[in-house]
């Protein structure tokens, strides 16, 4: 659950907590977006995306009603924890570095722990190498 429920709303949408201002860079970007590649068709193709009015609509609905609470799919939550990760890479390698280990040691360790998580949010990418 987010810590601000008084400008968070849940949009199943996106299957994530936004606020207004985020919510308008998502509008933004899926009306935004051009075509996309269909793979069975080997072609570009329009999205079937609504437009930016009926998608604001949505999301004044939203902040219409009262906070409620949801819970998140594991891939949106594992996104989350990997931005948050990305988000503190500077203080997680200076912590590292007060702990003693070199800069590049510091980084290195950095990189290792950031592909651990994303193989703990994607095991089945992965399943292959280890077999």
């Amino acid at each position: 659950m987010p810590a601000d429920t008084e400008t968070m709303r849940f949009w199943p949408r996106v299957g994530l907590y936004v606020d207004r201002k985020m919510a308008e860079e998502f509008i933004e970007r899926m009306v935004g977006h051009g075509s996309v590649l269909d793979e069975e068709l080997d072609e570009f193709v329009q999205p079937t995306i609504p437009d930016a009015q009926y998608l604001a609509d949505e999301v004044d609905v939203l902040f219409s009603h009262d906070f409620e609470e949801h819970d998140l799919d594991e891939a949106n939550t594992a996104i989350l924890a990997l931005m948050t990760f990305e988000g503190n890479r500077k203080d997680y390698i200076k912590e590292l570095k007060a702990d003693g280990m070199t800069l590049e040691d510091a980084k290195e360790a950095y990189k290792e722990e950031l592909a651990l998580m994303v193989k703990a949010a994607l095991p089945e990418q992965f399943s292959d190498e280890e077999e």
